[in-house]
């Protein structure tokens, strides 16, 4: 059997992304006629997958919901990428649900192209690192903060502090490497980095560097594994690590919403009010999950001293606490 002609259109529509295209060429590409071609995107418009937006003349612009503004499609676009972090992501993907809005889920190799992607509006959020925004926001990109999130979860694991250290960029593991070689007295000149954890844990155990700055649950299984640790909570104090981002043409009404589920999630996660299983997404057992929820604090609201423990060691021209304050909503 052939390929159902609904599913075709949606991979064009796909392919396509978030600028659409016309009903024209879609007929040009399909093959199918303007009627058939009208009809589809008639029944895929009424299910809320898809949605013509006019254009000057009689020409309508056919995009995938998911790609418009949330208040439109009711659909949000979240990035993210594997971490222990994020156990509370089934209460605010619940949250959202109450208010109406379905959730899609992206998983990004590292928070630097999770930023990335949110910067260019490919999603409208992305829990990744204060840090991480900052220096996106200070070299121009149109996103903002939402108050609150992790605390800790950074952790050095190593061999031995002879070798090179592997880190991620741009992020929570990079500012930890900086401010643990502040303290420790080791050579930044040693930095390399990992495109994704994946890489770091192998690269450690297979011999080819000497430390890794890593996330949960990695830093959790190198320990297992026989390798020493250190947690950055242990010399600088509690310091931020993830918080939620938008992309700033979030109309208000959905970035308040946004702002009200990321909220209530926070509190039911500081409360250990749990719901459902993200482990699938997180790639995680039940039994690394529970030993996560150790590693980590969650707040609703920003302290400024614990931003302050991590910049009294790394704080510098595309890091500093003025670039972190403009990221934060009016």
């Amino acid at each position: 059997m052939g390929e159902d002609p609904r599913d075709r259109i949606l991979k064009l529509l796909e392919r396509y992304g978030k600028n659409g295209v016309t009903q024209g060429e879609l007929v040009e590409v399909t093959g199918y006629s303007k009627s058939w071609i009208s009809e589809l995107l008639k029944e895929l418009e009424e299910k809320g997958v898809v949605a013509r937006i006019p254009e000057p003349g009689k020409t309508k612009r056919v995009v995938l919901s998911k790609y418009l503004d949330p208040s439109v499609g009711k659909v949000i676009r979240l990035g993210l990428v594997k971490a222990s972090e994020y156990l509370y992501l089934q209460n605010l993907i619940s949250h959202l649900r109450n208010r109406g809005y379905e959730v899609e889920v992206v998983v990004f190799d590292n928070v630097s192209e999770a930023t990335a992607a949110l910067a260019r509006a490919d999603i409208h959020l992305a829990i990744a690192p204060i840090y991480t925004q900052a220096v996106y926001r200070a070299l121009g990109a149109p996103i903002k903060t939402y108050p609150g999130g992790a605390i800790g979860g950074a952790s050095l694991v190593y061999r031995d502090l002879d070798g090179p250290v592997l880190s991620s960029r741009a992020s929570t593991m990079e500012v930890a490497t900086v401010a643990l070689s502040k303290i420790l007295g080791t050579d930044l000149n040693k930095l390399r980095y990992y495109r994704a954890p994946e890489e770091g844990v192998e690269a450690l155990i297979h011999g080819n560097t000497s430390a890794v700055t890593i996330w949960e649950p990695y830093a959790t299984h190198l320990e297992v594994a026989g390798f020493r640790r250190i947690r950055l909570t242990e010399l600088i104090g509690k310091y931020y690590c993830c918080t939620l981002a938008k992309h700033e043409n979030l109309s208000q009404e959905v970035s308040d919403h946004i702002r009200e589920s990321w909220t209530e999630a926070l509190a039911e996660a500081r409360k250990g009010r749990l719901v459902g299983e993200p482990l699938s997404i997180l790639g995680m057992d039940k039994s690394t999950a529970e030993k996560a929820l150790k590693e980590y604090e969650y707040i609703e609201y920003i302290e400024w001293e614990y931003i302050k423990n991590v910049l009294n060691y790394s704080s510098g021209f595309l890091l500093n606490i003025t670039l972190i304050k403009e990221l934060l909503e009016n």
